[in-house]
């Protein structure tokens, strides 16, 4: 299977561009959504758990993430990958002058692991569709569950 893309018509950001300048840039075309409900239902069907199973123990999983995140530990979830939180601040000259006030929005941070990066060696691209402008790739699709 391929992942698909469209053409999309974007500000061109190089920087010789001038502020009027476009061009086409490749943007993936997601095909759906895979639900947490069919997460646990595929899950189900290749192991000896119930989906009931699988989803009291993502649940808990989540749960004891979210505990060690808090505590600010990066999360290592076997072949996943790892998660942590990060965050950054504006500068300032002297320790004396920071604020906490100038630390940016915290964020969960994701990090494949090796096996996954892996699998990206496997990825074939597919064309799809005709050329959009940027202002169209946020539209609602016809497709339900897409927007």
């Amino acid at each position: 299977m391929s992942v698909k893309y469209k053409l999309v018509l974007r500000k061109d950001l190089s920087k010789d561009a001038g502020e009027d300048d476009k061009k086409y840039y490749a943007s993936v075309n997601n095909s759906g959504t895979f639900s947490f409900d069919n997460l646990c239902e595929s899950v189900a069907s290749i192991s000896t758990a119930s989906r009931g199973d699988v989803l009291v123990v993502m649940d808990g999983v989540l749960t004891v993430m979210k505990s060690a995140l808090l505590r600010g530990e990066v999360v290592q979830f076997g072949e996943l990958g790892n998660f942590q939180i990060n965050f950054g601040s504006q500068g300032v000259s002297t320790t004396e002058e920071f604020k906490t006030s100038l630390i940016r929005k915290p964020r969960i941070v994701y990090r494949p692991s090796t096996l996954l990066k892996e699998s990206l060696k496997k990825v074939s691209v597919e064309r799809i569709g005709k050329e959009t402008s940027s202002s169209e790739v946020n539209k609602p699709s016809d497709r339900p569950g897409i927007l």
